[in-house]
C-alpha cells in the first residue's frame, strides 16, 4: 500500500471514529431540556468526559477547555494530510486566532482598560501578543502584524484604517481577506479534495456574506459600496453580482424577495435577521452533513466534521454556560440550539 493510500486510509478511519461524538437531533434536544446532573452520558457521548461531573471555576475556563478540544482533533486529523491539506485546515482553525487577534485590537485602541482573556492556541498559536500588546497605534500594531502569518490580511486592513480611521473596518477586512486566502488555500486542493471540500466552503460563504450584508446595511447603515467591499469572496447560491445587487436594497423584506428559493423557502417578509442567519446555517449544515456521509478517503470530510463537531461544541457551551450562570431552563433551550427553529435531519 503506498504511503499516500495509507494515509487517506488512516485520515478516514480518525474521522469515522470522531463522527461518533455527534449528538443526533434528540440527543440534542435532551442536552437542551435536562438539568447538569443528568447530563454526564451525554458529554461523554460527546467526547467531554471532563465535563460530565463538575464545570470549570469560570466561563473563560469552560470556553479554554472546550476550544482545546477542537484544535486537539483539528491537529490530530493534520497529521494524515498532505501539506495543501494541511494549510487549508490549519487556516479553517486560525478563525479561533483572529478572535484573539481583534480582541487585541479592541482592549488596546477601543479605551477597554481589562486584560484581553485570550484563548490558548496551543500549538496552533502564531501572533506575538505581547508584541502586540505593547504597540502604541492602529497602525503599529498592523504593521507588526505584517511580520507574522497574517501579513496578507496585515496590509489591506491597514489600507482601510487609513481611509476609514475605523476600528470598525480593521476587523472587517481582517475577515474578508481571511475569507479569500481560505478560498485561495482551497484551489489548491486536487481532485475530489477540492471539489468537495469548495461545496462546503462555497455553502459557507453564501452564509457569512449573506448575514454580514444584512447587519452591515441594516443595522450599521454603512453606504452600499461600504458594505459590498467589505464581502467575502462569493458563494455557491450568492454570486457576487447577486450580493452586489442585494446591497442596493434598504430592507430586509425586500431582500428576501430576491433571494433564491432555497435560501427564501423557510422565510417570510417578517423575517428577521436572525431568522435568516438560522436558515443559512441550516443550508451549511446540511450540505456538511451530505460531505460527511457520502465522501470517502478525502479529507473533505475531515473538513465536514470539524465544521459540525464546532457547532456541537458551540451548542454545549452555551448550555454549559447557562448552567453555570444558574439560567433558567426555559432560557437555556432558548439560547442554546439555533438551530431548533428549523427542523433538519442532520
Amino acid at each position: 500500500m503506498s504511503r499516500r493510500v495509507a494515509d487517506q486510509a488512516y485520515l478516514d478511519t480518525r474521522v469515522s471514529l470522531l463522527v461518533g461524538q455527534l449528538l443526533h437531533r434528540p440527543q440534542r434536544s435532551r442536552l437542551l431540556e435536562q438539568p447538569y446532573a443528568d447530563l454526564a452520558p451525554l458529554l461523554r457521548k460527546a467526547g467531554l468526559a471532563s465535563l460530565a461531573h463538575e464545570l470549570p471555576a469560570s466561563p473563560g475556563e469552560l470556553e479554554q477547555v472546550l476550544a482545546s478540544r477542537l484544535i486537539d482533533e483539528a491537529v490530530l486529523l493534520m497529521r494524515a494530510m498532505n501539506a495543501a491539506q494541511r494549510r487549508f485546515i490549519r487556516h479553517w482553525m486560525r478563525r479561533l486566532e483572529l478572535i484573539n487577534l481583534k480582541f487585541l485590537l479592541r482592549t488596546r485602541f477601543a479605551r477597554k482598560q481589562q486584560p484581553p482573556d485570550l484563548l490558548d492556541l496551543g500549538p496552533l498559536a502564531s501572533l506575538p501578543l505581547q508584541t502586540l500588546l505593547s504597540t502604541d497605534s492602529v497602525e503599529e500594531f498592523l504593521r507588526q502584524l505584517a511580520t507574522t502569518e497574517y501579513g496578507q490580511l496585515a496590509g489591506p486592513a491597514r489600507k482601510a484604517y487609513e481611509e476609514q480611521r475605523a476600528l470598525f473596518d480593521v476587523e472587517a477586512t481582517l475577515d474578508a481577506r481571511y475569507y479569500s486566502q481560505l478560498a485561495h488555500l482551497a484551489t489548491s486542493l486536487e481532485g475530489a479534495h477540492r471539489e468537495q471540500v469548495e461545496s462546503l466552503l462555497r455553502v459557507w460563504l453564501d452564509q457569512v456574506n449573506l448575514v454580514s450584508l444584512l447587519r452591515f446595511r441594516l443595522v450599521y447603515g454603512l453606504s452600499a459600496p461600504h458594505s459590498y467591499f467589505l464581502l467575502a469572496p462569493g458563494g455557491r447560491r450568492l454570486p457576487l453580482e447577486l450580493l452586489q445587487a442585494l446591497a442596493q436594497l434598504d430592507s430586509l423584506a425586500e431582500v428576501i424577495q430576491r433571494l433564491p428559493p432555497v435560501v427564501a423557502d423557510a422565510l417570510t417578509p417578517d423575517s428577521s435577521i436572525e431568522d435568516v442567519e438560522l436558515q443559512m446555517q441550516h443550508l451549511t449544515r446540511v450540505q456538511a452533513r451530505k460531505v460527511l456521509d457520502q465522501a470517502r478517503f478525502n479529507m473533505a470530510r475531515a473538513f465536514a466534521y470539524l465544521y459540525l463537531r464546532e457547532q456541537q461544541v458551540q451548542l454545549i457551551h452555551t448550555v454549559l454556560k447557562g448552567h453555570m450562570l444558574g439560567f433558567a431552563p426555559d432560557l437555556i433551550r432558548f439560547c442554546g440550539d439555533p438551530l431548533a427553529a428549523i427542523r433538519e435531519g442532520a
